[in-house]
C-alpha cells in the first residue's frame, strides 16, 4: 500500500471550491481536482448568488469524487461562500480553492501528508502558487504591479520559510494568511468562527492567518508550487479598491474587533514609529483628495514615459492617499486614535545578580553594585516596575517596565528580596521547575560556573512579597530541538507542576535560550499562558503576547546603555537599524533603496549576536 493509499484511509478532504459568473475558469478548475491522486475527498462548489452556467456545469459535470453543489440566492460575498462551504462539509480537513486555479494532480496529498504528520497538532497548511496571466495586462502601471506583486510574493515565501525566532514576531505577522491554497481541520476551523464575513478583498484572509496563530494553530508554509493561479484582474483599480478598503477594515478590526496586533498598527502611524512614517500619515490623512490627484498625474506620467521610478512613486502616494481616505470614510477621527495608541512598553531580562568572574558570565549576569546603580538611575528617571497583571491587560503606564529574572538563582533572594520589600517592586522570575533548589545543569557545557537556585521554601517567601513566578520549562532544553510530546510537558506540564507548588496561577512564560519558532509558540499558546518573553530586544506595542521583547541587561552595560534600553528597549544599534528601514521603505527609486538596504544589513548582521547566542550553542 502506498503513502497516498495509507493516509487515506485516515483522513477524508473536503475540498471548498467559491465561484461566480466564471464558468469557463470553474470547469478548468473541477477538471484539475478530478485527476487529483488522493482518493478519500469530495468537492464542495460554492456558487455566490444565481448564475445559470453554473448551473449548467453542475448538471453536466461528473468525476469520480464525491461532487456537491451549493447556491446563495444573492451575492454574499467570498468570505461568507467559504463559510458555507466549510458548514456543509463532512470531511476532517478542509482545503480552500476559488475558481481561477488549475491544481498539480499530488495537491491534496500534499496538504494531507502535512496533517498525517502533524498527528494530534493544530496546523494550518499554507501554500505557495504560480501566477499565470489569463488575461493580458493592458497597461505600464499594470505590467509594473504584476511584477512587484510576484517580487512581494516570493518575499513572503521567504519569510515563512524562516525558521527559529525569525520564523514568529512582527514581519511574519504581518504576511500570515490562510485562505486560497490553504487547508486546516474542519473542526479547527469552525471553532474560531470561520472567515469575518464583513471583511472583503484579500484583508479577511490575512486576518484569519493572524486570527489562526494568535489563537495557537501552527501556521506551517509549504514552498512547493502544486497550484496555478490564472489571474484576470487589470490590476490598478484592484489595488486601489484593496488599499481603500484596508482603512476601513483596520478601523473595524481595531474598534469593532479588538484586534491591536501588527497588521492592524498602520492606523496609529500618526502616533508610533520614526518620524518620516509618521510624517507620511499626517499628509495622508490631511491631504489625501490632493494626494489622489498627484497619483493621477504619477499614474499619467509613467504611462507616457514607461520609467519604473514613476510607477513606484505613484504605488507609494496611491496606497497611502487611499488607505487614509478609506480611514476617514469609516468616521474615525484622530483624537479617537491618539487615545487608542497608547504607550510602547519595555522588558529588562536580567538572569543573576553576582560578581561574574569571567567575561563570559558578565554577559549574563551583573554585580550587585552595578544592580543598585541601575535601580537608582530607574527611580531617578521616574520609572516603576509593572505587574504581570497590568502586562497582560495592556494597562501598564509609559513609565512602568516590566523587570524579569531568568532560571531562578538564589542570589535574588538576598540581593533582589530586600528591594522589593523597601521598594515594593513587582519583579517576575522565571523557574526551571524541575531544577528548583538544584543546580543550573544547563549552563554547565557553555563553561558557566555552576550555581545553586532558588528554594522552595525561598520562593515561597519571596512570593509573599509580591514576586511573581513564571515557568522557564521543566529542565531548560533548547524548545525547538525537542519532541512534540517533550514540548507539551516542558511547556505544559511545567505550568501545572509550578502552579501546585505555588498555590497560585501561573500565566507567563520564558523561552530557555530565546528558542521559539512558530511549533513552539503553539505550544504555549495551547498551555494557556497570558505572556510570553523571547530574547530579542525592542519595544512593545501591539505586537504578539507571545513573542513579548526584552532588552537584556548584563554586567558589560554602561549607565548611558541602560539608560538608552530602559527609554527604547533596544541598543542604539538597533534604533538606526530601524530607521533607515523606515528611510528606505519611504523612498520610490531601487537603485537608492538597495544602497540603504545594505548600509542597514551590514549594521544589522551583529545585532542580536547576544539573543541568538543560545540557539548556536545547541
Amino acid at each position: 500500500m502506498d503513502e497516498t493509499s495509507r493516509i487515506s484511509r485516515l483522513m477524508r478532504c473536503s475540498v471548498v471550491v467559491t465561484t461566480w459568473k466564471r464558468p469557463v475558469l470553474l470547469r478548468a478548475t473541477l477538471d484539475a481536482l478530478a485527476r487529483q491522486s488522493f482518493a478519500d475527498m469530495e468537492i464542495v462548489v460554492v456558487c455566490d448568488g444565481e448564475d445559470g452556467q453554473v448551473r449548467q456545469i453542475a448538471a453536466e459535470f461528473h468525476c469520480s469524487f464525491p461532487l456537491r453543489w451549493i447556491f446563495h440566492p444573492v451575492n454574499r460575498g467570498l468570505p461568507a461562500a467559504r463559510n458555507s462551504g466549510a458548514r456543509a462539509a463532512l470531511g476532517d480537513i478542509l482545503l480552500f480553492l476559488d475558481d481561477d486555479v488549475i491544481a498539480d494532480p499530488n495537491l491534496v496529498a500534499a496538504h494531507i501528508g502535512h496533517h498525517h504528520v502533524a498527528g494530534g497538532r493544530r496546523i494550518a497548511i499554507c501554500s505557495h502558487a504560480r501566477e499565470e496571466r489569463h488575461t493580458p495586462l493592458t497597461t505600464f502601471v499594470d505590467r509594473c504591479l504584476h511584477a512587484a506583486w510576484t517580487q512581494s510574493q516570493d518575499g513572503v515565501s521567504a519569510l515563512l520559510t524562516r525558521t527559529g525566532m525569525d520564523a514568529v514576531g512582527d514581519a511574519v505577522e504581518q504576511v500570515l494568511w490562510f485562505g486560497l491554497n490553504c487547508s486546516v481541520r474542519r473542526d479547527v476551523f469552525l471553532s474560531l468562527g470561520g472567515f469575518d464575513e464583513s471583511m472583503q478583498g484579500s484583508d479577511e484572509e490575512t486576518e484569519m492567518g493572524l486570527r489562526m496563530h494568535l489563537s495557537g494553530v501552527e501556521v506551517v508554509f509549504d514552498p512547493r508550487i502544486l497550484l496555478t493561479h490564472r489571474n484576470s484582474r487589470q490590476l490598478k483599480p484592484y489595488f486601489l479598491h484593496a488599499w481603500r478598503s484596508s482603512g476601513t477594515l483596520d478601523v473595524h478590526r481595531v474598534f469593532t474587533r479588538g484586534q491591536q496586533n501588527a497588521q492592524t498598527r498602520r492606523l496609529l502611524a500618526m502616533f508610533h514609529g520614526y518620524w518620516l512614517d509618521r510624517t507620511a500619515a499626517h499628509l495622508a490623512w490631511h491631504l489625501s483628495g490632493p494626494l489622489r490627484a498627484l497619483a493621477a498625474v504619477l499614474s499619467a506620467a509613467a504611462e507616457g514615459t514607461k520609467w519604473r521610478w514613476l510607477a513606484g512613486a505613484w504605488t507609494r502616494v496611491a496606497q497611502n492617499a487611499e488607505y487614509w481616505s478609506g480611514v476617514r470614510e469609516s468616521k474615525c477621527t484622530r483624537p479617537q486614535l491618539r487615545q487608542l495608541a497608547g504607550p510602547a512598553h519595555r522588558v529588562l531580562m536580567l538572569h543573576s545578580i553576582s560578581a561574574p568572574p569571567s567575561k563570559k558570565e558578565a554577559t549574563y549576569y551583573i554585580r550587585p553594585a552595578r544592580f543598585h546603580r541601575m535601580i537608582r538611575q530607574m527611580q531617578r528617571g521616574g520609572y516603576r516596575t509593572a505587574t504581570l497583571d497590568e502586562w497582560i491587560n495592556g494597562l501598564a503606564g509609559d513609565h512602568q517596565v516590566l523587570l524579569t529574572f531568568d532560571d531562578g538563582y538564589d542570589d535574588l533572594y538576598d540581593e533582589l528580596l530586600p528591594l522589593v520589600i523597601q521598594h515594593r517592586y513587582t519583579p517576575v522570575v522565571f523557574l526551571v521547575v524541575d531544577r528548583i533548589g538544584e543546580m543550573n545543569v544547563w549552563d554547565y557545557p557553555l563553561g558557566v560556573r555552576a550555581r545553586r537556585l532558588l528554594t522552595l521554601e525561598q520562593i515561597r517567601a519571596m512570593q509573599k512579597h509580591g514576586v511573581e513566578f513564571g515557568s522557564h520549562t521543566l529542565t531548560h532544553p533548547f524548545l525547538p530541538s525537542v519532541s512534540d510530546e517533550q514540548l507539551r510537558r516542558e511547556v505544559a506540564d511545567s505550568r501545572s507542576r509550578l502552579q501546585d507548588l505555588l498555590g497560585a496561577p501561573v500565566r507567563a512564560f520564558a523561552y530557555p535560550s530565546g528558542g521559539v519558532d512558530r511549533r513552539v509558540r503553539s505550544a504555549v499558546a495551547e498551555a494557556g499562558y497570558g505572556a510570553a518573553f523571547t530574547t530579542l530586544p525592542g519595544e512593545n506595542w501591539w505586537n504578539d503576547p507571545l513573542c513579548q521583547l526584552r532588552a537584556d541587561v548584563n554586567d558589560l552595560m554602561s549607565p548611558w546603555a541602560f539608560h538608552f534600553q530602559l527609554r527604547h528597549g533596544r541598543p542604539f544599534a538597533q534604533l538606526v537599524s530601524e530607521w533607515l528601514k523606515s528611510l528606505e521603505n519611504q523612498i520610490p527609486t531601487a537603485a537608492l533603496r538597495a544602497g540603504i538596504r545594505g548600509v542597514r544589513h551590514a549594521g544589522h548582521r551583529a545585532l542580536n549576536q547576544r539573543a541568538r547566542r543560545g540557539q548556536n550553542e545547541q
